[in-house]
């Protein structure tokens, strides 16, 4: 399956979140289904007031969070995400105009347009090129690290305050291979954590197709789990999710630069190098604030 497709803003989000737990306990008897639950509890005035005055700051336009909410909840992803052509192009040419390096191996940086370069002079390929941290003190990335908008969903989603964790930004590089190579390169998956209290959004920089390594996701993976997937964090093979979840549930996410998405980040995931063109990604990692003891 392919889709193509104020100055503290946590005092509301806390009494949003407060809101939330209480309806929840309130219909817990009634059976209430989770889609009718946060249909009443997004259209309310004390939402609409909220949304009304953080959504004026945000780099993001024309969210539902209603639909993004429940989209999350019954699938473990929501494909509603764009940037503005203008944050495209200043994270692009800033990924551009500085070097980043190969994983666990700081020692070879390079510029992404130095990539062939590099491959012919250490003789092997280039998969990927990460950026160090200090490229996250741009300010338009650290805009989009505290965007009201994407606090509101992780905080609603979450039911609690979220705590931003990591930022990265990396290419994938296309490489040449033989299509045994790139079949067995994409057999495996993976999830990031059985934690039920974070997310991830994701934002492509560049246009990715099938052939510029989309990021596929096994929907209803974060809350449909057998036993061993619950206790045992390790790769599995395409044969063993798709016996469980169904083929139908395997999707490849494909969109223009500038698409962006938020996944939760328990759902099964993979990630391989793209046959022919490359990609660059900027992902962000929140997660729920631990109560006070």
């Amino acid at each position: 399956m392919v889709i193509d497709v104020s100055s503290n803003p946590f005092k509301d989000f806390r009494v949003f979140s407060d809101y939330i737990q209480t309806i929840k306990d309130n219909n817990s008897i009634n059976g209430i289904s989770q889609h009718r639950l946060f249909r009443s509890v997004i259209n309310t005035t004390n939402w609409l007031e909220i949304q009304s005055k953080y959504y004026q700051d945000s780099i993001l336009n024309d969210i539902d969070l209603n639909e993004t909410i429940y989209s999350l909840t019954q699938k473990g992803i929501s494909l509603n995400l764009n940037l503005p052509l203008q944050v495209i192009e200043e994270i692009r040419n800033l990924a551009l105009a500085t070097p980043c390096h190969e994983p666990n191996n700081t020692q070879c940086s390079f510029y992404a347009s130095e990539k062939k370069q590099v491959m012919m002079q250490t003789e092997k390929p280039l998969v990927r090129g990460i950026y160090n941290p200090s490229i996250f003190l741009d300010p338009t990335i650290k805009k989009l690290e505290s965007d009201p908008i994407l606090l509101a969903i992780a905080a609603t989603y979450l039911n609690a305050e979220p705590i931003h964790q990591n930022t990265q930004l990396w290419w994938s590089f296309a490489v040449e291979s033989t299509l045994y190579e790139r079949r067995q390169a994409s057999q495996r998956f993976y999830r990031g954590t059985n934690t039920p209290r974070s997310l991830t959004f994701y934002f492509y920089l560049t246009d990715v197709d099938l052939c510029s390594n989309p990021h596929v996701c096994v929907l209803e993976s974060h809350r449909k789990k057998k036993l061993a997937y619950r206790f045992l964090k390790k790769d599995y093979s395409l044969q063993e999710i798709s016996k469980y979840y169904g083929y139908q549930n395997i999707t490849s996410i494909c969109g223009k630069a500038g698409f962006g998405f938020v996944e939760d980040a328990r759902c099964f995931h993979k990630k391989i190098s793209p046959s022919s063109n490359d990609r660059l990604t900027l992902e962000l990692k929140f997660a729920a604030k631990p109560p006070l003891s």
